[in-house]
């Protein structure tokens, strides 16, 4: 098992771009979803005769103001996987990888026991609202993790390092047309995301 989480790992720095992203989207995915079930398991009360919240409560200052939090907020998360990412690597993992995979630990624990904010009515709305927003701002993630991924500056083939088998330095760093792509793509999703969740919250 240990050895084919390791191939899988490491074969994230054998392809392209747009295939590494795509594999990093499926695991966060996986890890959040397994999450979730852990958290709806753990406490199915949460979903049972919730008290109703007004979105509105959640927003303050209207939405241009709601939506510059979400998108700092979120980009505080694309700067510990991008640092991260570009700090170090050790064997197959970075430290921003495992900031990604604890995100989406985090994000599906806390769906799967319906400890938001404004706790939703069902694990339907909740669903739904994933796909309106949640989906869109894990993608961000997944896609900025999976264009830093290879990027590291010092990379040792152990943990703990104790040698460097590979220096890099900030100047020497080059990305592809792919990977300006996917720097865009995360962009959009981010943005869109949070306007999207501004204007819900000020309904």
């Amino acid at each position: 098992m240990s050895k084919s989480i390791g191939r899988l790992f490491s074969g994230l720095y054998r392809v392209g771009a747009m295939k590494r992203t795509i594999i990093v989207w499926l695991l966060l995915q996986a890890v959040l979803w397994v999450f979730f079930a852990a958290g709806y398991l753990a406490k199915p009360g949460a979903w049972q005769d919730v008290p109703a919240v007004a979105p509105s409560s959640a927003a303050v200052g209207g939405v241009a103001s709601t939506m510059g939090y979400i998108v700092l907020r979120n980009c505080i998360v694309l700067l510990l996987i991008g640092a991260g990412n570009l700090l170090v690597r050790f064997g197959v993992v970075t430290p921003g990888l495992l900031v990604l995979i604890v995100q989406g630990a985090a994000i599906g624990w806390l769906a799967g026991t319906n400890g938001f904010e404004v706790p939703f009515p069902s694990v339907a709305a909740a669903n739904m609202q994933y796909l309106r927003i949640g989906l869109w701002e894990t993608s961000a993630y997944a896609v900025f993790c999976g264009l830093t991924l290879t990027k590291s500056l010092l990379v040792a083939d152990s943990f703990p390092a104790k040698e460097w088998a590979e220096k890099h330095t900030l100047r020497s760093l080059r990305f592809s047309g792919a990977e300006k792509a996917l720097a865009v793509l995360t962009l959009l999703l981010l943005v869109g995301a949070a306007l999207v969740e501004a204007l819900y919250l000020a309904r």
